[in-house]
């Protein structure tokens, strides 16, 4: 549906108390390829412009999350303060109630006239797997074969085949050696993804991008978490991961959603590569760990708390974790050690 220069996947006249309400849909998947933080800047842009162009309608963002609470929680939070009432919900087939909107929003005697139709915006004839590796270099821009398949949740081979049939449509381009193929997002491949998160043309989306990180080593071991936690803990399911994540203050290098012995967790990772004090690393480690806790006990969640780093440094740091209370759990393990972790254990630190 369609409201100026604005494309909406569909708008819904939602009995809602005394009236019915101008409402606009927007659907979120937790496995898109994006952490929930990053849809905050288009969708505040393109709140503000339905505001003056549609007096009165409401937003709805209905969040597909494969199990748990915290995406769907951590959306509304960073959606706070919008020009116009949004509810943002669990399930796309029950509309929103009264009291799931962050106001009353505009309400009507009688049925508002809907917006005129739109031309399907993504209708790209991609498989699932190419338009999930798509979005993933549509954030990290230029990435190695496994480093898209680990953000992707897919094996090596059908990453492989995903990103072929994205060069073979020209949206992507290879470089490098036959053997470590490097991909690179083309300019065409940028419009096709951000036109599969639903944004429209002429909406900007800077938060999309990857956080900076300090090194290649650094870089590499952050993209493979969801892979490495896959590899060592079967047992547990990893329902999404990112690397370099914004979550307001807080950038942990790479964080992965899941559950593990029976709780729903974030699985947060900090790489270490050791260029300070021994002193100075015991501090800075556990200042990032309790503002970890203190971000998962908001929703809440549980927390794995991991440090991923050379032997000296998990040696000078292992010592700070004492008294760890029963929501948190810590592992630190060798950052060229791929797939090797010990088992977590909540309340306690295990190194490998």
């Amino acid at each position: 549906m369609r409201v100026g220069p604005l494309v909406f996947s569909e708008w819904r006249s939602l009995s809602l108390g005394s009236g019915l309400s101008d409402t606009f849909v927007f659907p979120l998947s937790a496995q898109s390829g994006l952490p929930p933080g990053d849809y905050a800047h288009p969708l505040r842009r393109m709140a503000r412009q339905l505001a003056v162009l549609r007096p009165g309608a409401s937003l709805w963002v209905p969040v597909d999350a494969p199990g748990g609470c915290w995406y769907a929680d951590e959306v509304r939070e960073t959606l706070r303060g919008l020009p116009l009432a949004a509810a943002v919900t669990r399930d796309f087939w029950s509309p929103p109630r009264l009291r799931d909107f962050s106001f009353c929003p505009g309400l009507f005697p009688t049925p508002v006239p809907p917006p005129p139709a739109a031309l399907d915006q993504y209708a790209s004839g991609l498989s699932l797997q190419e338009t999930n590796a798509l979005r993933v270099l549509a954030r990290l821009e230029t990435a190695y074969t496994a480093e898209v398949a680990s953000l992707a949740g897919v094996s090596l081979p059908t990453a492989r085949q995903a990103l072929k049939g994205l060069k073979r449509r020209r949206l992507v381009e290879r470089e490098g050696q036959d053997v470590f193929p490097v991909w690179t997002l083309r300019r065409a491949g940028l419009s096709l993804a951000l036109r599969s998160w639903g944004l429209p043309p002429g909406v900007a989306f800077p938060s999309r991008r990857e956080r900076s990180a300090s090194g290649r080593r650094h870089r590499r071991t952050a993209r493979l978490w969801p892979a490495w936690l896959r590899r060592s803990w079967p047992q547990a399911s990893i329902w999404a991961g990112w690397s370099e994540v914004a979550l307001g203050r807080l950038r942990p290098d790479a964080l992965a959603w899941g559950e593990i012995l029976g709780r729903e967790a974030l699985f947060w990772l900090e790489v270490e590569s050791g260029k300070a004090s021994r002193e100075t690393l015991r501090g800075k480690t556990a200042r990032r760990f309790w503002g970890a806790l203190l971000y998962a006990r908001r929703f809440p969640v549980s927390l794995v708390f991991a440090l991923l780093a050379p032997p000296w440094v998990r040696q000078a740091v292992v010592g700070g974790f004492v008294g760890l209370p029963g929501d948190a759990a810590v592992v630190l393990a060798d950052w060229k050690a791929f797939g090797a972790l010990p088992a977590p254990r909540w309340g306690s630190a295990r190194a490998a």
